[in-house]
């Protein structure tokens, strides 16, 4: 399994064993616009999604595409040429990676200038709580033997809070994280390859508006 997918499945698994079981489980209701992915995408019966940056971002430095989650209510931009895999992780929580080649999926090692972004949706408790589940996964990567290098709060598009951290694995891969919160559930971003793209990518995360 690769090792972005490994890391973050066996943290949202740690997690939720330290919490109540959810009553049903996790039914994600993805989209991207365009959409390129190797699993079906539910349709959502929707007046207007309203996923434009709102902020004073610049624009991005590649021609983007769109992930939106509208169940959980987020949005993301990445280049237009990847594609994206979802999947669901148990019961409390969901992933969507984002690939700027559809092989690099499964690889435990990415080869020379390919670049892995995941996105993984979590339920837990205490609710909206970030610093509370940013502390869960500090200790998470202390228990492994995960170096942080860098810890930065921020505030990101239409007043997101979020922290990003650069972490370097034990066999040395340096790995960029952030997490926020969105609603009642908690988003944990991270990615590998070009990390400049992959913050650029970050930046991008936004909730969105169901009208």
């Amino acid at each position: 399994m690769k090792r972005i997918t490994l890391i973050l499945s066996v943290l949202v698994l740690s997690l939720a064993a330290c919490t109540a079981p959810a009553t049903q489980p996790l039914s994600p209701e993805a989209t991207s616009v365009p959409v390129d992915s190797n699993m079906p995408v539910p349709s959502v019966a929707v007046t207007e999604v309203v996923v434009e940056p709102q902020g004073k971002l610049p624009a991005p430095s590649f021609e983007s595409q769109t992930y939106i989650n509208v169940a959980v209510g987020f949005a993301i931009d990445y280049p237009a040429q990847w594609t994206v895999q979802e999947t669901v992780l148990g019961e409390r929580g969901s992933q969507a990676l984002l690939l700027s080649t559809p092989e690099i999926a499964d690889l435990q090692t990415l080869p020379e200038g390919a670049t892995r972004v995941a996105i993984v949706v979590n339920q837990w408790d205490p609710k909206n709580d970030l610093a509370a589940f940013v502390d869960v996964r500090k200790t998470a990567w202390e228990s492994s033997g995960f170096t942080i290098l860098d810890e930065e709060p921020l505030t990101l598009d239409l007043g997101l809070a979020a922290v990003r951290f650069t972490v370097q694995t034990t066999d040395g891969v340096t790995i960029l994280f952030q997490f926020a919160a969105v609603g009642d559930q908690y988003l944990s971003i991270s990615g590998e390859g070009d990390l400049a793209l992959v913050e650029e990518i970050m930046t991008y995360l936004r909730p969105v508006s169901v009208q």
